[in-house]
């Protein structure tokens, strides 16, 4: 099979497997928003941040993002610690159940549904298919410029 072959194949297989398996939420009001998930990723990738910081990044007046961060904190997403450099600075962090909400938010599959389909694989079959696309990732080219 050459490689325009596999790649049409591929990708008829990648649509199935998107159709059968995509996560499907019943209730809007156990998904975060779009904001929520940008302020949790953000969090994720840079670390521990001052509110003004926060502000600045998202272009948000720090009123606004304060109310946000404060119910972000009541849900159980969010905490605050003082800072260790300065103790008169408060950091924003994830707390555990943040970065589980984060975690569930970029899930793009179901996973019960997967691990019912990998069920009926032996554990080298479901190896070399994380390794095959594993090597297929790493393949493709950079979406850099």
């Amino acid at each position: 099979m050459n490689t325009d072959e596999f790649a049409q194949q591929f990708g008829q297989l990648y649509r199935e497997l998107y159709r059968l398996a995509a996560r499907r939420v019943d209730d809007s009001r156990a998904v975060l928003s779009d904001e929520t998930t940008a302020l949790l990723q953000h969090l994720a990738q840079v670390g521990p941040s001052r509110l003004s910081e926060l502000a600045r990044h998202f272009g948000r007046a720090l009123s606004t993002l304060s109310a946000k961060i404060s119910a972000l904190e009541a849900e159980g997403l969010l905490a605050r610690q003082r800072d260790d450099d300065d103790a008169r600075q408060v950091l924003i962090w994830l707390s555990p159940a943040g970065r589980q909400a984060l975690l569930n938010a970029l899930d793009v599959l179901d996973r019960p549904r997967i691990a019912v389909a990998a069920d009926q694989l032996d554990a080298p079959q479901r190896q070399q298919l994380l390794d095959g696309l594993r090597a297929l990732l790493a393949g493709l080219p950079s979406l850099d410029p």
